[in-house]
């Protein structure tokens, strides 16, 4: 059975994001922002082994850990948001090593699947 991890830098990434959801005022409190980042993660969890992927752009591969390509999935939380997961597959693990939305990229990534 495939089990899905985050790396420790992704869960930093996760927990800066609750602080810049609140600070930019997308939630007006902290427990909101957690509950809607625990759904991301959650989501990620769950589906991942499942989602059609695609090689991620040659530009995320310096999250690599193992110097293999990523492969990456989306998740569509809203018509606005759409969530990226960049990972790596080793054996029976997926190894989740970034997460971002396209407002934390600056740019929308196409993916065509």
């Amino acid at each position: 059975m495939k089990q899905v991890r985050f790396a420790q830098s992704v869960a930093v990434l996760l927990e800066d994001s609750v602080k810049k959801l609140v600070e930019k005022n997308y939630f007006s409190e902290e427990d909101y922002a957690v509950s809607y980042i625990r759904d991301v993660a959650s989501f990620f969890m769950l589906n991942l082994p499942n989602l059609m992927s695609v090689d991620a752009p040659e530009y995320f591969n310096r999250y690599c850990v193992d110097g293999k390509p990523l492969k990456m999935v989306k998740y569509r939380k809203s018509n606005r948001t759409t969530w990226y997961a960049f990972y790596e597959e080793l054996d029976d693990i997926y190894s989740i090593v970034y997460i971002a939305n396209n407002h934390l990229i600056g740019h929308k990534l196409e993916i065509s699947l």
